[in-house]
């Protein structure tokens, strides 16, 4: 028999959306898996839907919980998570009815920890708008974690989600997301891949991502984002720095400040003074570090940056030319 997978689904506020998403999980192709709804003090029906799923389906695990975010409705759904596999699907999302047994079937094909598929992004009417690949061609690829991270950090890997893959469950032994935080998959993103020796990448595009019109990714600026995702790079560096891991500490610099630049781009009108302040710090000093040694760097890529950060810090005009 085929080991059990854990699907861990957290939930809040997505009655329109839910029932499409549990079908697509109950009509896995791939038949021995809990599905653990969690519904994360869900304001409006999705604690009776989840009920009802219950009452339907003996694969269905639901936990009723308080508000506690995200993060703390994945880490409730790990605690009780009974699989020797997991998986994490958001609940405004859908997969491929073949989703789990394709990424289960490279894990074993490659002997690996992790798989990883493309995404299919589509809009309230199931439009399919744009997709994301992880592999050139239409093959499987294999990469280290380490290559992975490095991708990420030099923008040749947009997936640092938690869904889109599939993971060997020993890997959140002792991890869990951070609670009260955004950005809390690219918190763990590197404690996730960092050690994998080996990474399989599949060529279909099977993860259905829906860009809802108030989905955090398309909400205005807001000051606690703008600190999480202050300190989440700072964290990184820090990480590396603590490692003396120079394979990666020197793109995660450069990283650090070509995001920093891009963010400062994007949100420095809706911006207040002390976050405008904290980020143009930031730029300067990566900016100064990455020209102090260029041979630790890609220096086309650093010239590249640096024009970048002249234009954002000369033409963001709210900050006055003192903080220039």
């Amino acid at each position: 028999m085929k080991p059990l997978i854990s699907v861990i689904v957290p939930i809040y506020k997505v009655e329109k959306y839910l029932a499409i998403c549990v079908d697509s999980l109950l009509r896995q192709s791939y038949g021995n898996l809990e599905v653990i709804l969690v519904d994360d003090g869900s304001p409006d029906e999705c604690p009776a839907i989840c009920d009802k799923y219950q009452n339907k389906d003996n694969r269905i695990k639901v936990i009723h919980k308080k508000n506690g975010g995200l993060s703390d409705a994945r880490n409730v759904g790990l605690d009780i998570a009974q699989g020797e596999y997991v998986a994490f699907v958001d609940s405004d999302d859908f997969v491929d009815e073949d989703y789990i047994c394709k990424l289960y079937n490279a894990l074993q094909q490659n002997r690996t920890s992790i798989a990883v598929c493309g995404i299919q992004i589509i809009d309230e009417s199931n439009k399919v708008t744009d997709q994301i690949c992880v592999t050139q061609d239409k093959k499987q690829e294999l990469y280290t974690g380490k290559e992975i991270i490095k991708k990420e950090l030099q923008g040749e890997w947009v997936l640092v989600t938690a869904w889109g893959a599939l993971y060997d469950a020993k890997i959140f032994k002792e991890l869990r997301f951070p609670c009260g935080r955004h950005y809390e998959d690219e918190y763990v993103f590197v404690s996730v891949f960092e050690n994998q020796e080996c990474v399989v990448c599949i060529p279909e595009n099977i993860y259905y991502y829906l860009q809802r019109a108030d989905s955090i990714m398309g909400v205005t600026y807001k000051k606690q984002d703008c600190m999480d995702y202050f300190e989440m790079w700072h964290e990184r560096i820090d990480y590396f720095q603590a490692k003396e891991d120079r394979e990666l500490l020197a793109p995660v610099i450069q990283s650090c400040l070509a995001w920093n630049v891009l963010y400062l781009a994007m949100n420095g009108e809706a911006m207040e003074e002390p976050e405008k302040r904290l980020l143009k710090k930031d730029i300067r000093k990566y900016f100064w570090k990455i020209f102090a040694k260029p041979y630790l760097y890609n220096w086309k890529e650093s010239v590249k940056l640096a024009v970048k950060c002249v234009m954002v810090l000369m033409n963001d005009k709210s900050l006055g030319k003192r903080y220039v």
